[in-house]
């Protein structure tokens, strides 16, 4: 591997702020993706935004800052200790003397460490080594917490009950807990007393006198891109933290906080891992060239999102993090919900999505939010038709309950209804297919899969709509197949082949083919991608999957349909030790 270079360059990437409040704020995450990134099998995102929240805050605080305006994560992560160390030691010193400066002149020191937390639903996680157990605030793991009990209920109380008057969900620690050894907030606690570094047991010795309160704040994406949901978190910030804060209207209740960790369960009462399963519909109006692919996580997962795919290659998106409420009748996680009410799937949505305006730059998550803007006020209003005998097939009468869900079969529908977005109303007559998630069928660990889905306004019942997929799974075996899907039944049919092709990672197929038999012969399908978008996600052994989904106009004969197609592959990639974090704990 190639020796990387030293980080001798500080003044182009690293700010200093000094100012005279007791309050240190930190952006570790502020840069943008530079080679690192791109060579990076799992690359991180970098907290796009941050950087000018930071300096934002410390002009209306009067507070002191350090900001990463320009490093990327991929190439240093300033919230990892050990990196810190390693390669930028100043960096720790610099933290060290700005909190030793603010005790010695204030007695006490309040730091905000400014993050991005990469879902776009308007939420805060508020990590103080803490997480939410049974309705206490306990430290995961070996954590130590990072503040004391009337900081987190007195200013991090009062800034969630003003985050929620704003719109924006707070949560502790849900995702980030900021307890990992390697995070930086543990620096403001007494962990790393014994540490070889100096600035670290200066650091120690001053929050073990309980000098120090820290929290680090995981803004998401509609909190942290320019608008009303962004002031009203600045806003907030303002009235919770400003050193001389008039506490008269801070918040009666109290959170529990046990200093000691959570007990772990026994081994031998843990639930197995459950299969994941993922749940939703996916739609496309031809003559409005609108398509959107919508999913919840019912086992194994833990969100929920809205994708639709516009003209011009525009691309709106609202994700969502937690754990679905799923009632009897309806799956609802955040702005987004999937009821049944009369025979027919209602499909909602009101809140905000990242609008990007060239699908394309998908390919890098970070290109793609910085380049989009943010509508706050999407609105989806969509009902699905069921037809008396698929009804018994939908999607709520067949997923079971929670502990032991069952598979949804694929029921195609006709679906109505309006969507407003950058304040225009497009009046929807779709055509759509609801049951386990299209992009959620299949062999999960594959080399390649191709896989397409249409439905016809007018034919005989037993093909209204036709499924064909083909995988070639990690072992190398290939599993094709192909049916056809009408109100009653669904009927196997002989795959033949299916062909769908790219000609480059961020273009939309160029072909797409499929042949199956039927009782008089080999029967063609063609589609003509009309909306699509390409997404590259982390792959097993530092591979990456690349993916390209859309929608397209079908023609079978003299059949006139519409529907979905993917096409996905897995390409082996160079690691890097740029960054070690797990997916699973990306602080």
């Amino acid at each position: 591997m190639e020796a990387r270079k030293p980080l001798d360059d500080a003044h182009a990437w690293f700010q200093v702020i000094e100012a005279d409040s007791p309050l240190l704020l930190i952006a570790p995450h502020g840069g943008h993706a530079g080679p690192a990134a791109r060579a990076a099998g799992h690359p991180k995102v970098n907290d796009l935004y941050t950087a000018q929240i930071t300096r934002e805050l410390a002009r209306h605080l009067d507070a002191s800052a350090l900001i990463n305006f320009a490093m990327d994560r991929n190439r240093l992560d300033c919230n990892r200790i050990s990196q810190l160390a390693a390669e930028a030691p100043w960096m720790l010193d610099t933290i060290a003397a700005a909190v030793a400066r603010i005790v010695g002149r204030h007695g006490r020191a309040t730091v905000l460490l400014i993050h991005g937390w990469n879902i776009i639903e308007p939420r805060v996680d508020l990590g103080l080594g803490l997480r939410m157990v049974g309705g206490e605030l306990r430290p995961p793991g070996s954590a130590q917490v990072s503040a004391s009990n009337d900081f987190i209920n007195g200013p991090v109380l009062e800034y969630a009950s003003l985050l929620r008057s704003n719109g924006i969900k707070p949560s502790f620690g849900m995702r980030y807990p900021a307890g990992a050894s390697h995070n930086l907030v543990q620096a403001f606690t007494a962990r790393h007393r014994d540490s070889s570094i100096s600035a670290l047991r200066d650091l120690a010795a001053i929050s073990a006198r309980g000098a120090v309160d820290a929290a680090q704040l995981e803004l998401s994406v509609a909190v942290r891109m320019p608008g009303r949901l962004r002031d009203g978190c600045i806003q907030a910030l303002r009235r919770a933290f400003l050193p001389e804060r008039d506490c008269s209207s801070a918040p009666r209740r109290r959170l529990t906080i046990v200093r000691d960790p959570a007990p772990r369960p026994a081994v031998a009462n843990r639930k197995p891992a459950p299969i994941p399963t993922r749940v939703g519909l996916e739609f496309y109006d031809p003559h409005a060239g609108i398509g959107a692919m919508v999913s919840f996580d019912l086992t194994g997962g833990f969100g929920a999102r809205i994708m639709l795919l516009m003209p011009n290659r525009k691309v709106a998106l609202c994700t969502c993090e937690g754990r679905v409420q799923h009632a009897g009748d309806g799956l609802m996680l955040g702005p987004l919900s999937l009821e049944s009410d009369n025979g027919e799937l209602v499909l909602k949505f009101s809140g905000p999505a990242v609008i990007v305006p060239d699908g394309s730059h998908y390919l890098s998550i970070e290109r793609a939010l910085a380049s989009g803007h943010l509508d706050t006020d999407v609105m989806v209003e969509l009902r699905m038709h069921l037809s008396d005998s698929a009804r018994d097939r939908a999607l709520f009468d067949v997923i079971g309950d929670d502990a032991n869900p069952r598979e949804p079969r694929a029921v195609f529908a006709p679906m109505r209804g309006e969507i407003r977005i950058d304040g225009a109303r497009h009046p929807i007559n779709a055509v759509a297919r609801t049951g386990v998630s299209f992009t959620g069928l299949g062999q999960q660990k594959f080399r390649l899969r191709r896989m397409i889905w249409t439905s016809f306004a007018a034919g005989d019942d037993s093909d209204r709509a036709i499924e064909v997929r083909t995988v070639i799974g990690d072992d190398g075996s290939t599993v094709s197949e192909a049916a056809s899907v009408g109100p009653h039944a669904r009927t196997p049919r002989e795959f033949i082949s299916l062909e769908i092709d790219t000609p480059r990672d961020d273009a939309p197929p160029d072909r797409i083919v499929a042949h199956i038999g039927s009782p008089n012969g080999t029967t063609t399908l063609v589609g003509d991608a009309k909306t699509f978008v390409p997404l590259s996600r982390p792959g097993p052994d530092q591979s990456r999957i690349y993916t390209t989904l859309g929608f397209a106009e079908f023609t079978m004969g003299a059949r006139r349909g519409a529907g979905m197609f993917e096409y996905s592959r897995v390409i082996a990639t160079q690691s890097t030790a740029a960054n070690d974090d797990s997916e699973l704990e990306p602080e």
